[in-house]
């Protein structure tokens, strides 16, 4: 309680440093008039120059090829306070692909930067036949994400929470003989944070090559004398997009948001999970934390890897493809992997498009697992369309929030969603941050990727679409997540106060820009 009250007042306080500056402009404005002899002339000036100001941004808005769900909040914002409205605007409306820095990486581009795998403009993969849906989806997923699919040559392994991957990531690490190369949003100096930072800064005195991408905005807390120590040692540790003015800077909204990590590139990790201790039940939190991280030895390594050296050369204007960080590996699998990848460099929502092909192939089942929904019209629909041609469609979403206002969102659309008859779960046992997609219960989907619209086109995202044994055990998991959760009643939700209802509705106006 004493939590969201903090926020609250940080929200209060946010509203009244907005209204005070614009009365600090408008002072300003009549001061400028007082003093100068020309008032009336400047005034004109001025005035005139706003107003065109205003109106190029409204058609840069207007004209974009956005759907109109995404442009409206930004046009009724700089239709109602148009000096806050073009300064929001500038610093988080600006398309990436616009950018500088994007069109300096022209290797970034499309899937340029794949080199070690099939491309699907080459040609398609073999992929076994007995099962049509299957087979369209990651031949669909193939043409729409980049990489290829691995066929039975990549083991998958599912860790529950922190307590479970930090162990073995630790293992792994002091094995490595070759390289590691980690990438995460969340990097702190906590104790989950330095035992695996140290044992990696002791590896790369071994001689280990050791490559760590932390996210300038994410990684903010860390500690700045332990940041110094990683930089003085022999790791090549590069934050992603420093922030150093935030105003009209779009670095501050495009976010690094993956979480890979590879050694010797027989080994890989991704899923929700960051590096620190709030992912981590036997170190004190304030609640419990609830994750998922999935484990790929063989073949699909290579494909974390690639998109690795992706961010790695996005970052620094180094691209990197030696054959060393690409090795044959000998791994039998019992199914299908393939990495998906998605961000704002990219022309589609790719992760969001595989869900949209996973969710209309689906024939009994589609279970999603998310901390952060606010679904864009088409995925919303589609799942509508499910539930209604008979498919059981269950939702699980946080019963503690971390995001006051993010929260809001997400209840919005479980009120869309219950009043269609889909099922949705209050995670209750704490804090719900895993990102999993489960369809018929023969594909599922682990990775980085919320159901929102940041993560389908502003952040960089990363997931692992898999078939095979690893499902049943993302399914064993969500059905003990279902058991620790608790069914919303339709007929009570509607109950809740009205200010809450319009809090949310109010909220959800902007989903496409927060």
């Amino acid at each position: 309680m004493e939590r969201s009250i903090r926020k609250i007042i940080i929200i209060l306080i946010i509203i009244a440093v907005a209204i005070a500056v614009r009365f600090g402009l408008e002072l300003a404005y009549n001061a400028v008039l007082a003093i100068v002899d020309a008032a009336p002339f400047v005034g004109y000036v001025a005035r005139t120059g706003f107003v065109l100001l205003l109106i190029i941004v409204w058609l840069a808005v207007a004209l974009r090829s956005d759907s109109p769900a995404q442009k409206m909040p930004w046009l009724l914002l700089l239709l109602f306070e148009p000096v806050i409205g073009i300064a929001l605007f500038l610093t988080f409306g600006r398309n990436f692909k616009y950018s500088i820095r994007y069109r300096r990486r022209p290797l970034i581009h499309d899937d340029s930067y794949i080199t070690k795998e099939t491309r699907a403009h080459i040609g398609k993969i073999m992929l076994p036949s007995e099962d049509e849906d299957v087979e369209s989806l990651f031949q669909a997923s193939h043409r729409i994400s980049y990489h290829q699919p691995f066929v039975n040559t990549t083991a998958t392994e599912i860790f529950r929470n922190g307590e479970n991957f930090y162990p073995d990531l630790l293992e792994e690490i002091a094995k490595a003989e070759s390289f590691v190369l980690m990438e995460f949003f969340i990097v702190r100096s906590d104790k989950r944070g330095r035992q695996v930072i140290d044992l990696l800064m002791q590896k790369a005195e071994e001689g280990v090559d050791v490559k760590i991408i932390m996210d300038a905005l994410g990684s903010s807390r860390i500690n700045r004398f332990y940041l110094r120590k990683i930089k003085r040692s022999k790791i090549d540790l590069i934050i992603n997009d420093k922030i150093y003015f935030p105003l009209f800077n779009t670095r501050i909204n495009f976010r690094n948001h993956r979480k890979i990590v590879v050694i010797d590139g027989e080994v890989g990790y991704t899923g929700g999970m960051n590096l620190a201790d709030e992912y981590d039940n036997s170190i004190d939190y304030a609640y419990y934390f609830r994750d998922t991280q999935i484990k790929l030895r063989g073949a699909a390594v290579r494909s974390l890897t690639s998109v690795f050296f992706k961010d790695y050369y996005y970052n620094t204007g180094r691209f990197i493809d030696d054959d060393r960080y690409y090795p044959t590996t000998k791994v039998e699998g019992d199914g299908i992997v393939q990495i998906l990848q998605s961000g704002p460099d990219s022309h589609e929502a790719h992760i969001r498009n595989v869900y949209l092909k996973a969710i209309m192939n689906a024939k009994q089942s589609i279970r999603i697992m998310t901390p952060y929904m606010s679904l864009d019209q088409e995925t919303l629909t589609a799942l509508i369309i499910a539930k209604r041609s008979g498919i059981n469609v269950e939702v699980i979403i946080p019963g503690t929030p971390d995001k006051y206002l993010v929260y809001k969102v997400t209840q919005y659309f479980a009120t869309a969603l219950l009043n269609n008859g889909i099922d949705v779960y209050r995670y209750v046992k704490g804090f719900s941050h895993a990102k999993i997609l489960i369809v018929d219960d023969k594909i599922a989907s682990v990775g980085s990727y919320n159901m929102n619209h940041r993560s389908a086109l502003i952040d960089f995202e990363v997931t692992a679409l898999f078939t095979g044994s690893g499902v049943q055990t993302v399914l064993d998991q969500f059905i003990q997540d279902r058991y620790d959760s608790v069914k919303i009643d339709p007929v009570a939700w509607k109950k809740r106060p009205i200010y809450h209802r319009f809090f949310e509705v109010a909220m959800s106006i902007f989903t496409p820009i927060i």
